[in-house]
């Protein structure tokens, strides 16, 4: 039997491919809800979901774990579409509507504030685009740590949040800011600009048109873990195989050092980790991709089978018929 500590989404997640790949899972919640902070409903953030992005990392999830996403979707009369392009104040109320896709946010900022500002902000998130090359290798791919000098400059680890701001209009520096949480944040924080520009902003409509909580990704997601026999627990029966409980401080590094600080995947007590406080970071599609991780080594360590996606030559168990 397989042990999960932690209803959070990462838990939820490696509990989900767990099943999958075979194994008898008990998922020990400490009482609190499935999904916990991403849990439908919960009152303190009713939507923490309300605009999706990287839905290739929630696509990955469902179809490791017995499905696919849009089937899903499909069976509770719900579709994924494009999100609206955000609001960035100029001023007095006067509002530029910023696409995600990169052309289409050339011509718009192009249009209000002209070229010039337009190429700026181009040329920024075209440095965070290089920034999640290298992000991805070592949060979201892989596990290496983050040692040398070149590394920290890729990661942007050494420039702030308000240094980037600094390069463009001040309307679109706030931006960059509000994704970093701070000024001072190390610059590598303001990733999710990069990532909505490339995988878009989406969200959840209902078959008549109508907005619906992107919180239901997590009702789906529970409904396949009580499909594939995962056993719930208030707490473990037994040792923790995988922690989705933070170890550390969860949230957005307002600097290099506590970035770096983040919990890793294997520690060197040996014990595996996926949670916010994972170096991948505390945004939905990083907890997944935290959880994957953890997953292939796990199963890798109880089987010696490598199921990554860079090994073509794995395949999935077959489901049981009926």
């Amino acid at each position: 039997m397989v042990i999960i500590r932690g209803a959070g989404l990462a838990g939820l997640a490696a509990a989900a491919r767990l099943a999958r790949l075979g194994h008898e899972v008990t998922l020990a919640t400490g009482g609190t809800p499935l999904g916990d902070a991403y849990a439908p409903g919960v009152p303190t953030n009713p939507d923490p979901l309300g605009t999706i992005t990287l839905p290739a990392a929630w696509r990955d999830l469902f179809k490791k774990s017995g499905g696919h996403l849009t089937t899903e979707l499909n069976r509770a009369h719900l579709t994924l579409v494009e999100a609206d392009p955000v609001a960035v104040d100029l001023g007095e109320g006067d509002l530029l509507r910023l696409p995600a896709e990169r052309g289409a946010q050339f011509r718009a900022i192009g249009e209000r504030l002209g070229e010039a500002e337009a190429a700026r902000w181009r040329d920024l998130i075209d440095s965070l685009d290089d920034a999640w090359i290298v992000f991805r290798r070592h949060a979201l791919e892989g596990t290496t740590p983050v040692t040398t000098p070149g590394q920290r400059a890729a990661l942007l680890l050494d420039v702030s949040a308000g240094d980037l701001a600094d390069r463009v209009h001040p309307a679109l520096g706030r931006l960059v800011v509000d994704a970093a949480g701070t000024p001072g944040a190390p610059g590598v924080e303001a990733l999710p600009l990069a990532v909505e520009r490339t995988f878009g902003r989406w969200r959840l409509v209902a078959a008549d048109g109508t907005a619906r909580p992107g919180t239901s990704l997590v009702g789906l997601l529970t409904t396949r873990l009580a499909e594939r026999g995962v056993q719930l627990a208030d707490e473990p029966p037994g040792p923790v195989d995988i922690d989705c409980v933070p170890a550390g401080p969860v949230g957005r590094a307002h600097d290099a050092a506590a970035w770096l600080a983040r919990t890793p995947i294997a520690g060197a007590d040996g014990r595996l980790r996926a949670s916010a406080a994972s170096p991948a970071g505390t945004q939905p599609w990083a907890e997944l991709g935290s959880a994957a991780l953890a997953v292939y080594a796990l199963h890798e360590r109880l089987t010696g089978e490598d199921c990554r996606p860079t090994n073509v030559d794995f395949r999935l168990p077959r489901l049981p018929q009926g």
